[in-house]
């Protein structure tokens, strides 16, 4: 009953789109494109989640690329190379011109970011080849559209002080998803000497941080965000600091995934620091490594696309520290009967440390989807252009990061002169850069 009564509606949305839109072309302009995008845009804010995917499906099918005037417009650009506005015209399917209009009216952009952040759960949940091939193609205009409003040029780059408006102190202190902020005093800390706090924001979208780091300025790179989150204010003077540790990067809008705000976040506030603070020369975040431990989990059961971390030297390591012989299969029974376990003690980890620490090596410099890093963390920071430049035993103590990785941190390293260079490599060519600190563990 509940499928007929969803298909009912479906059918009714899809109706209704058809009429509200109806006359729209890619050559729709001015004043009766904005009409129609009025339209829509109440249709949309009037749907219920269970019918927007058939209004998605329907802009792809209904209101694309006209196919004969595309035809045409090519024939003629043939004969004459004059007429390139004219395929680009005909090329551009009617859909991406409403959204596009979308954003000149009140609250439009704010709008087609929640639009894009529904098409993104939908292609999370949907089976249908099909279907989710239509969804593909609005999700890329959306994201395409997105990316031109949300350039450098149309972000405003600002510094969170105890003195910033309240309700954005409350908005920063609510989105921190990295290290969830433990009450007043925690982040005041984070807001005060020796450590910084930054976001973008952008006029479209008012009083609304739409993506914020925070920094810690210390005398070296830090393996530990123990130490920068302990209770306490830290000490030493700003000018002996050399070095500014990214160790909380967070985005507030799921709409936005994917649109680089945290890569360009992350070089305009190193750039910044190297301005406002001179004595500081090295740029390194502290990253968690969520995934590792499930990963490494399936991996010792074959669960996994890569190959197995189990290996003679392993088999050997669990054999010394079991203190008798073993062959692969009792080796992979025993380092999963430690891993697999919640309530495994920090001793017992400590004692396999050296075999955590060379799976994790393994996992993020040769687990892989596509040439990319398949960790998000790392494919991220090495996209950006970093260096994956240390791993950190008891990194992160608490309860998350011992169940994410067994504690285990990561450092990716910023050399502004590098950036680019390493960005290309690993875009590219997929080449990671790989500092030796890591390339030893091996």
């Amino acid at each position: 009953m509940l499928r007929r009564y969803s298909h009912f509606y479906s059918i009714r949305y899809s109706s209704t789109l058809l009429s509200t839109l109806d006359g729209l072309t890619n050559r729709t302009s001015g004043d009766k494109l904005l009409t129609y995008s009025e339209k829509f845009s109440k249709l949309y804010a009037n749907s219920t989640p269970e019918t927007r995917k058939s209004i998605f499906v329907d802009l792809v099918t209904n209101y694309g690329v006209n196919k004969e005037a595309l035809n045409h417009a090519i024939s003629l650009y043939s004969k004459n190379d004059q007429m390139y506005p004219e395929v680009r015209t005909s090329a551009t399917a009617s859909y991406v011109n409403l959204i596009k209009s979308i954003g000149n009216l009140p609250g439009g952009v704010m709008q087609v970011c929640e639009m894009r952040a529904n098409i993104l759960a939908l292609l999370k949940r949907e089976t249908d080849k099909t279907t989710t091939s239509y969804l593909r193609h609005i999700e890329l205009a959306t994201r395409e559209v997105l990316t031109s409003w949300f350039s450098l040029g149309n972000l405003k780059l600002e510094r969170l002080t105890w003195s910033s408006p309240g309700d954005i102190l409350q908005k920063v202190a609510e989105y921190e998803a990295v290290h969830p902020v433990r009450g007043l005093s925690d982040f005041r800390k984070r807001l005060g000497p020796l450590r910084r706090c930054f976001y973008f924001s952008h006029e479209a979208l008012p009083r609304n941080p739409l993506v914020m780091v925070h920094v810690a300025l210390v005398d070296e790179i830090a393996d530990s965000v123990q130490e920068i989150t302990k209770r306490g204010a830290p000490t030493g003077k700003e000018e002996d600091q050399t070095t500014a540790i990214y160790y909380s990067i967070t985005s507030t809008q799921p709409g936005l995934s994917g649109i680089d705000l945290g890569n360009m976040l992350i070089k305009k506030v190193a750039t910044k620091l190297q301005k406002d603070v001179p004595s500081v020369t090295t740029h390194s975040t502290l990253s968690p490594i969520p995934g590792f431990r499930p990963w490494l989990i399936r991996n010792l059961k074959g669960n996994s696309e890569y190959p197995s971390i189990m290996n003679e030297k392993v088999v050997n390591w669990i054999s010394d520290i079991s203190e008798r012989e073993m062959n692969e299969v009792e080796a992979t029974e025993t380092l999963l009967k430690v891993i697999s376990n919640e309530k495994t003690k920090k001793e017992q980890l400590n004692a396999i440390q050296h075999i955590l620490m060379y799976a994790c090596a393994h996992y993020l410099c040769n687990a892989k989807r596509n040439g990319m890093a398949l960790n998000s963390v790392a494919n991220f920071h090495i996209r950006n252009g970093a260096e994956l430049y240390r791993l950190n035993w008891n990194g992160d103590t608490s309860h998350r990061g011992i169940n994410n990785s067994f504690g285990i941190m990561v450092n990716y390293r910023y050399d502004l002169e590098k950036v680019h260079e390493n960005s290309a490599a690993y875009t590219e060519h997929k080449k990671m850069a790989i500092n030796q600190k890591v390339l030893d563990i091996f």
